[in-house]
């Protein structure tokens, strides 16, 4: 018997569950409940509420499914790090 096919929606993130688990609402207005794969658990990829999602799931369970995509359209703000200075860091002082 072949492997099934996954069924891949589109969804924003609703809420976030305890156990990397959150709560996807997909076009049409139903919810599933997603949980992130191995790869984004293990390269520490973080969802926040409103991030818009890609999601695999069964065809014959279409409540829950597995969230492998984070869409970055909005580029999160680097911070501090992303201010440059011209004054030199760390090494030994120079003698005129």
């Amino acid at each position: 018997m072949a492997k099934e096919e996954k069924v891949i929606l589109e969804g924003s993130v609703v809420d976030i569950l305890p156990d990397g688990q959150y709560m996807v609402e997909i076009e049409g207005g139903h919810q599933i409940l997603g949980y992130t794969s191995g790869k984004m658990r293990r390269f520490n990829i973080r969802i926040v509420v409103g991030d818009r999602v890609t999601i695999e799931t069964s065809p014959y369970d279409l409540n829950r499914g597995r969230i492998t995509y984070r869409d970055a359209g909005d580029p999160r703000p680097s911070g501090p790090r992303g201010v440059k200075s011209n004054r030199p860091r760390g090494g030994r002082r120079r003698r005129r």
